[in-house]
């Protein structure tokens, strides 16, 4: 069953506005909302890309406004 619109909006924002202090909680919740979705769901999906924007702020990468993983930021080598 596909994600209703009020938890995706929730979560579309976790993902938005991860940063270092609260990135593991974002990640947290969207694995949680994942692992209810089989694997055809568009949003199992979606969350899948969620999870890797995620993971590259985890190390530090800072995301652009495409998603691509941008340069880390200055002084962090």
């Amino acid at each position: 069953m596909p994600l209703d619109r009020e938890e995706k909006s929730k979560l579309r924002d976790m993902v938005s506005l991860a940063n270092k202090s609260n990135v593991d909680d974002a990640i947290a919740a969207v694995e949680a909302a994942r692992a209810n979705l089989s694997e055809d769901d568009k949003d199992y999906a979606r969350l899948t890309g969620w999870l890797e924007d995620l993971s590259h702020v985890a190390g530090g990468k800072v995301i652009g406004r495409t998603g691509d993983p941008g340069a880390q930021p200055d002084g962090m080598g």
